[in-house]
């Protein structure tokens, strides 16, 4: 089994009673003809119980108390009801949290959101003023903490009132009148103004509220301060950086989305704190002198054998020819297509049961060769082709990419990929790495810890077997990090295996841990 990387349950850096109020509207209430008033906001369901979920790993149950309103639950009525309850409850000491995903604008009297029952000929009466409902409540109250999330989402709802995302006309003033009765108050905000705040088919989740999870659960490294804290600033600054790359890189759409915050406060606060993962270090696993600077990084399994033996292959007919050309490559990936189709197809039908996905977040593709799988946990892929070394001899590379979150369906994972990946590979920038430098680093494990070091000048390749059978491979020329170990017979311990060697990261990583 692999070994696990576990949060302690003193995660919590506010030790009062916490009062949260979350709202999820996904699909809006129908007219008698059977239409939706209001365009459905992909997503927002998963959003607003991730973000409940999220409360619930960082504070204790005994003091965390969460009102979670999702679609016809959240009518303008209960909003009213249950925001007003909750704030009146609050005391000098408590933590109050609202969170909203849904459809928001700027309309009479300022900053609105909607529920589940608004009305585009009834906004003031079908709407919640944010002002009115949230901030000056909680100024009231005398509660001296708060924090505000919106995931607001206006696509397709100009045309049916004058209408923006909530975030598109908040000014400032407005933005720290909210929640102003704080020591301190901080607003989160999924964009900027004119900007969208758009759906990620690929988590199944809102693109900024997908980041943000990642960061409340301790997931994303990239988000930790000093102290591995996370703070109001901290999270602001992983959530800028994070959300427009991902939109910009894995979505195809045009606009941009930069994730905006205020944040007022009478000091610095922490919202979590994250644990060092509990993980042993191998005996030669301090490298923390190599710097890695990560660019990709994938589990990988090679397969190879002679052409002669593939289906297909005519003794008669066919002739390996001494040199790879383009062209006998293509007749060797024609060979193989069939056999890869057949894999692809096989991983698709046994993911969809293993892991209990839909056609719609599961994508395939195979043909002339190559395929891949795709779903929010992982990319799977595989390409076949001659050897390009060996003419003689046929390639098969598979590679997977574990996304964020992939933890939570390891044991799946791992059942359904088995032992076909043999090495970690992380893609790293090794412009300024020193062959000479590494060489003599690696002859001091040697000589301390055992083991076989072999190197090679000329391609500026080192190779350190340890010990314990782990493989660890630096290729300077190629820009490339793997690690290996042939007992291995999962996923997940091959990572576990990875994590026992620590490096020196500049740049977030899902895969490797950094030195102490």
């Amino acid at each position: 089994m692999a070994k696990k990387v576990t949060v302690a349950a003193s995660a919590q850096v506010f030790d009062g009673r916490v009062f949260a109020v979350v709202i999820g509207i996904e699909n809006y209430q129908e007219e008698e003809k059977g239409k939706p008033v209001l365009p459905k906001v992909d997503f927002a369901r998963q959003d607003a119980e991730g973000f409940a979920q999220a409360l619930k790993s960082i504070y204790p149950e005994d003091k965390l108390y969460i009102s979670l309103l999702i679609d016809s639950q959240a009518t303008s009525s209960s909003l009213d009801y249950v925001l007003k309850q909750t704030i009146e409850a609050l005391s000098e000491n408590d933590l109050f949290i609202f969170y909203y995903a849904g459809h928001g604008f700027h309309g009479a009297g300022g900053n609105r959101v909607t529920a589940w029952d608004s009305r585009p000929f009834n906004i003031e009466g079908s709407t919640l003023l944010l002002r009115e409902k949230v901030s000056d409540r909680v100024a009231a109250s005398g509660c001296k903490r708060a924090l505000g999330f919106v995931d607001a989402c206006a696509t397709k709802f100009a045309p049916l009132v004058q209408a923006r995302d909530v975030v598109s006309t908040m000014d400032a003033a407005e933005l720290k009148d909210f929640l102003s009765s704080a020591t301190y108050h901080a607003l989160f905000l999924s964009c900027q103004p004119s900007q969208k705040s758009y759906p990620s088919p690929e988590h199944s989740h809102g693109v900024w509220t997908y980041f943000l999870l990642q960061a409340l659960t301790g997931k994303a490294e990239a988000a930790l301060g000093p102290g591995r804290y996370l703070t109001a600033t901290s999270l602001q600054d992983y959530l800028r950086k994070e959300v427009p790359n991902y939109v910009t890189q894995r979505l195809t759409v045009k606009g941009n989305q930069v994730p905006r915050a205020i944040i007022a406060q009478s000091n610095t606060f922490q919202i979590r704190h994250v644990p060092e993962p509990k993980l042993p270090i191998a005996e030669a696993g301090d490298l923390s002198p190599v710097k890695v600077t990560p660019r990709d990084e994938y589990l990988e399994g090679r397969e190879d054998g002679k052409v002669r033996i593939l289906d297909g292959f005519d003794k008669q007919r066919h002739k390996i020819f001494p040199i790879v050309t383009a062209r006998t490559n293509e007749f060797v990936r024609g060979l193989l297509a069939s056999q890869i189709d057949d894999e692809i197809g096989g991983l698709y039908r046994e993911a969809k049961k293993t892991l209990n996905l839909s056609p719609r977040n599961l994508a395939m593709d195979s043909g002339h060769g190559n395929g891949n799988l795709d779903c929010s946990y992982f990319r799977f892929s595989i390409e076949g082709q001659q050897d390009p070394d060996d003419a003689g001899q046929y390639l098969i590379v598979r590679r997977l990419e574990l996304r964020e979150g992939w933890e939570d369906r390891e044991e799946e994972i791992d059942q359904l990929f088995g032992s076909i990946f043999d090495s970690l590979v992380v893609e790293i920038d090794s412009d300024g790495m020193k062959f000479d430098t590494l060489v003599e680093l690696f002859e001091g494990i040697e000589s301390a810890h055992g083991g076989n070091l072999d190197e090679d000048r000329r391609s500026k390749r080192i190779e350190y077997a340890a010990a314990d059978g782990t493989g660890i491979t630096i290729d300077v020329g190629a820009g490339r990090l793997a690690l290996s170990k042939p007992s291995t017979s999962s996923c997940s311990e091959l990572v576990d295996v990875a994590r026992e060697y620590r490096f020196t990261l500049d740049g977030p990583s899902r895969l490797l841990l950094a030195s102490a």
